[in-house]
């Protein structure tokens, strides 16, 4: 069997599901753009330029004595792929003329893909209109000659022919016209000879036809449709419209396609499995109020202010603040000397949270690290203190110990947010060239990217726990600071302000301690997927939970590190969600907890 390149466009956000749309013959996926427009607002959609169309790998020779069942070969796999980025796994399947007859043979071999089906005027032809085609195929090659010998004249003459044509539509038509394979054009065989797959189908779905001499369904098409009796099978005629329906009536194209969509799509997604054991803790959490971090801080206050080391742990404090306090607990057994230095971050989404918060944690970490000293940073909290200066903070945290216990071994550690500055704070060394031998990272339901686009934070964007909604105030607070909603990367609104304020008169990387002044007014980026960083990184463990929106990210960064030769495991444990690997007395934490004592304790020479 060939193998091909298929190319394809991308936009929008699965906040609704995932819509696949291919073009007829001759055309592209580009001329299916005002699909993307209608729809990506809270779609992801797909444009796909079908095999000897658009950017696409031409046929092969032995392609062409097949030339249908080849474009099948080549597109259902890049179809496949499209539904695995679909939270639920499934898509809104759409195609125009040969795109509709290729996606009706998708839907009926993989009806657990597909939501709903919408054939516009597909080609699904009639042995009649097949022997027109393949009689018409030297007339066709010359047109296209003549296109592309002289696209301006082109489209101009579509624009006369075609007036109610969205505008984004013409040059995408001549464009195709331009890309397609002549040899495949050539075959005459430019669709599926017969309707026998509509029968078949087991999806909902439409067939969306017009009443132009050009039309390969029509009326008489829809009483074909409607005398095959299959009840997932339902037709829209709309007047006045040609063989391309949509772009001759776009309106009432949309809005006779949007009412099915929303009618038969299946919206609901499965239950996530949670374990029995941690179900209670769900409905027991407050909701994390990153829009307003002083109520979010106040409860923490409330819950945790009282907190304190577990008996026979001495806690010491040291300021290592530079521009303002920042308190740094030792937390170690009373009269032994440590082992080890474990530098142990706390989460808080960058906005909350006490290192104190931690005591009775980080008394039990002290254990699991095998008579550690543990020392956690009260870092600045965001927004009064935006990236990087938590990460600064945790690195002057890690250089004071390094400097005060030489000869320890030294680990870091963090959950969620002090996961993000675990490996901020490890990449701003890195970048620094100051080398201070972590032997190992390790990271639990890492916070790392502000674009929260994975799949993860679309199927959990409400949790349970941590929501997009927080983590987008969370992420605005720390990249923005106090200019949140100003639209400034640390201040003022010239770029070259927003540069001196944010870097100042530092020229590299290094010097900056690794912040990114975003040139576009933006934010600076506190996690890029730089290869030279992660050769850099220290062996690494990351624990994610199968139901939280941080899932994917943690997966991507542990993909990264192995990409580069860095020792890494990754681990994820049935049945948890975000917050729910660090609650004392489950078979959760005891999970956790095996992990982290034989990841410290590999050979990874």
């Amino acid at each position: 069997m060939s193998s091909h390149n298929i190319a394809y466009s991308v936009s929008g956000t699965p906040t609704s599901g995932c819509i696949v749309a291919l073009h007829g013959v001759t055309d592209n996926g580009a001329s299916l753009s005002d699909i993307a427009t209608h729809y990506n607002t809270s779609w992801k959609v797909f444009l796909l330029d079908t095999l000897g169309h658009g950017l696409s790998s031409h046929f092969n020779p032995e392609d062409l004595t097949s030339p249908f069942e080849a474009v099948l070969q080549a597109m259902h796999p890049r179809i496949l792929d499209c539904a695995r980025s679909a939270p639920n796994r499934k898509i809104v399947l759409m195609g125009h003329s040969m795109g509709g007859a290729i996606s009706a043979y998708f839907a009926r071999n993989y009806p657990e893909l597909v939501e709903c089906l919408i054939l516009e005027d597909p080609a699904l032809l009639t042995p009649e209109q097949a022997k027109l085609y393949a009689s018409a195929t030297s007339e066709l090659v010359s047109h296209l000659e003549k296109v592309t010998s002289n696209i301006g004249e082109a489209i101009v003459t579509l624009m006369k022919t075609y007036k109610t044509w969205p505008p984004s539509e013409y040059g995408p038509w001549a464009q195709g016209k331009t890309q397609v394979d002549r040899a495949f054009v050539a075959t005459g065989r430019v669709g599926a000879v017969g309707r026998d797959v509509l029968a078949q189908l087991r999806v909902p779905t439409l067939i969306v036809t017009g009443e132009k001499d050009d039309v390969l369904f029509g009326q008489s098409g829809r009483e074909e449709v409607e005398a095959l009796g299959n009840p997932y099978l339902h037709t829209a005629l709309i007047p006045d419209a040609t063989h391309t329906v949509r772009r001759d009536q776009s309106a009432q194209f949309y809005a006779i396609v949007d009412r099915f969509i929303d009618e038969n799509r299946n919206a609901t997604n499965s239950e996530p499995y949670i374990a029995s054991e941690l179900r209670d803790v769900i409905a027991a959490t407050p909701v994390q109020t990153t829009d307003d971090v002083q109520k979010m801080r106040e409860g923490g206050e409330e819950l945790l202010a009282n907190v304190t080391a577990a008996p026979g742990i001495h806690v010491e404090t040291v300021d290592i603040g530079r521009e303002y306090p920042c308190e740094l607990r030792l937390l170690a057994e009373e009269g032994k000397d440590p082992s080890c230095v474990v530098v142990s971050i706390h989460g808080g989404g960058y906005v909350a949270g006490k290192a104190s918060y931690d005591d009775p944690y980080n008394s039990i970490l002290t254990g699991v690290f095998g008579g550690a000293l543990v020392a956690s940073p009260d870092y600045g909290l965001a927004p009064e203190h935006p990236f990087p200066e938590g990460a600064e903070d945790c690195v002057e945290a890690i250089l004071y110990v390094k400097k005060r216990f030489p000869d320890l071994p030294l680990y870091v550690y963090g959950d969620s947010a002090g996961a993000g500055l675990a490996r901020q704070a490890t990449e701003i060394l890195a970048r620094r060239g100051i080398e201070v031998g972590i032997r190992r990272l390790i990271l639990l339901e890492p916070c790392l990217e502000n674009t929260m686009d994975t799949l993860s934070f679309s199927t959990f964007a409400d949790g349970p726990i941590w929501t997009k909604e927080a983590s987008t105030h969370a992420w605005e607070h720390y990249l923005l600071g106090e200019h949140r909603g100003a639209g400034a990367c640390c201040g003022g609104n010239d770029e070259a302000e927003r540069h001196d304020t944010c870097c100042g008169d530092k020229d590299s990387d290094a010097e900056r301690g690794g912040e990114r002044c975003c040139s576009t007014g933006g934010a600076t980026i506190p996690y890029v997927p730089s290869r030279e960083v992660m050769e850099k990184m220290p062996p690494t463990m990351i624990i994610v939970n199968p139901n939280d929106p941080l899932r994917d990210e943690g997966m991507r960064l542990a993909v990264d590190l192995a990409d580069v030769g860095v020792p890494v495991e990754l681990h994820m444990l049935a049945g948890t969600f975000h917050g729910a690997l660090t609650l004392q007395g489950t078979r959760t934490w005891r999970a956790v907890r095996a992990l982290i004592e034989s990841f410290i304790a590999a050979d990874f020479s």
